[in-house]
């Protein structure tokens, strides 16, 4: 059995929470741990492998969805017709001057499936940006393109997710700890 312990970044800064979620893993024997290179990533990737003596491993494709022109903005604040299309179809609607969540989901679930098979029966953990972990979720769990965003990821978040003969078996999502 493979464990991926996939954890969302803490809010930018606070490094309490980066210790207090590598504590929660300390219990996890880990043998690698793997970061988006987008700072909130990277900085608490680095809190959860400094005390195991690892080095925190970036693959660009956990990075987080490619917003474009709408990067930066808060979902209230996008064009009306950005929202509607996010809210009934968001696998396919495309940011402007960005990609898609299909797009993204295709990018992290390729990285993710790259790590399983380089850490066969071990466990590693991977921190990454929520909209990646939903869209892995999402299709691990063969929800809905519509019901995405109904995958909550509060920062510091931990979900588990165990790999039997290729098969994901996800037993934690948007958990204090395994």
């Amino acid at each position: 059995m493979t464990r991926l312990v996939l954890c969302r970044h803490v809010e930018e800064g606070n490094a309490a929470q980066a210790r207090e979620l590598a504590a929660a893993l300390a219990s996890v024997p880990l043998e690698a741990v793997y970061t988006s290179p987008l700072t909130r990533a990277a900085a608490t990737a680095e809190a959860i492998a400094r005390e195991r003596g690892l080095v925190p491993i970036e693959v660009a494709e956990l990075r987080e969805i490619e917003f474009g022109e709408v990067a930066g903005l808060a979902f209230d604040q996008f064009p009306a017709q950005l929202q509607t299309e996010l809210l009934t179809r968001p696998l396919t609607v495309r940011f402007p001057g960005g990609e898609t969540y299909g797009e993204l989901r295709e990018r992290v679930c390729r990285a993710l499936a790259d790590i399983v098979a380089a850490h066969r029966e071990q466990a590693v953990a991977v921190v990454t940006h929520a909209g990646s972990i939903r869209a892995a979720l999402s299709a691990w769990l063969g929800i809905a393109d519509d019901a995405i965003f109904r995958i909550d990821q509060r920062p510091a978040a931990v979900n588990v997710v165990d790999w039997l003969d290729g098969v994901p078996l996800v037993r934690l999502v948007n958990g204090p700890g395994p």
